[in-house]
Parts: C-alpha cells; structure tokens; sequence
C-alpha cells in the first residue's frame, strides 16, 4: 500500500516521486515483477477513508544515487480498505492491507444535467471532449467526468462513498454545476476582466 491525499479513477494514469525507503523497496518490487499491483488508499489528513484506486506500474525511471525514482502508475480498478497495518518487516516495509475490489461504481452514473454542465464548462475551457453526454455510455462518463476536470479528492470520496442515488445525484451535480462557475469566471478573465 502507498497511502496518499489521492483517490485515482479507472484509467487514470498519475506520476509519482518516490523517495521514502519504505516505498523503494515496493517499487523494487514492482519492477521485478514480485508484485503484479498495490493499491492507494485515499487518506485525508490523519483520517484513513477506507477507498483507494487499484494500480499498475506503468513506467519507472532508473533510481538514482539515493534511491529516488520517478514513476507512472495506472489505475485498474477501485478497492474498499478492510484492514492497513504499517509495515514492518524487512520484505515490506511499507504499509499493507486486506482489501475488497469494488465494482459498485460501475452502476453510477453521469445525469444529463451533470452531463450538461460539464460539457459546457468543457467548451469554455477549450478542451475537446472525451465525456460521453449519450446515455451509451453513463458509467465511462462519470469516471471520465471526474479525472477530466480534476476533481479533487474528497469531491471524488464524497460522490463514490455515496450509497444512496439521490444523495450521490446532489453530489455530482452540485460538483459539475461548480465545475461550470469556474469555467464562466475563467472565461470572463480571459476577456479582461478579473472575476471576483
């Protein structure tokens, strides 16, 4: 386990700078293929949120004369955190886990409202789409809603964690309609004038 103020997403690819011993010997073991994957899981200050992303290595720089290495790393898939120890023996001294792959996610989705919202904040912003507003695909572009306009952590937690349809619906469409706000103040801006 690497805990980290992160929660990545299915298909999002994220750089890693790994200096602590404790993770050089995990990334020792990834890269002789001792470990096929390790997991994130998302800590918010002291508290641990009990969700994390499933990773891969994708890429890791030579170490250099202390250790230190650069990395990317993909998600594969979410996990909900059962146990997290810190470790401490010699073969892994980092910290290690149970946990439950989660495929709960993959029964959200995007509402056409949150679809909106998004879509608009994406073409103020410049950039081409890659969130699907279809319903073909809504599940594609939840995830893909939430790594596109990088949403924070918590925000992530907070529409993840969320059981309940309605509650969960609130989050995502209060984060795009927010999402948007930002896109029509950035937009002002860059015409001049200075949003407050």
């Amino acid at each position: 386990m690497f805990p980290l103020n992160l929660l990545p997403l299915p298909g999002e690819t994220i750089a890693l700078h790994v200096f602590e011993e404790r993770y050089q010997v995990l990334f020792d073991q990834l890269e002789s293929m001792e470990i096929d994957e390790f997991g994130i899981p998302f800590v918010d200050g002291d508290r641990q949120m009990k969700m994390g992303g499933l990773m891969r290595l994708v890429f890791a720089s030579k170490p250099d004369d202390n250790g230190f290495r650069d990395a990317a790393v993909q998600c594969v898939g979410l996990f909900t955190v059962d146990s997290l120890t810190s470790g401490t023996m010699s073969d892994h001294p980092y910290p290690v886990g149970q946990v439950t792959r989660w495929t709960g996610w993959k029964n959200y989705t995007l509402s056409k409202k949150a679809a909106i919202d998004f879509e608009k904040a994406k073409n103020l912003s410049g950039r081409t789409s890659v969130c699907a507003t279809s319903t073909s695909r809504p599940i594609e572009g939840l995830i893909k809603a939430l790594i596109e306009h990088e949403i924070k952590p918590q925000k992530r937690f907070n529409i993840l964690n969320s059981l309940d349809d309605l509650i969960r619906n609130e989050h995502i469409e209060n984060t795009a309609r927010f999402t948007l706000l930002i896109a029509e103040q950035e937009a002002q801006r860059n015409k001049g004038y200075f949003p407050n």
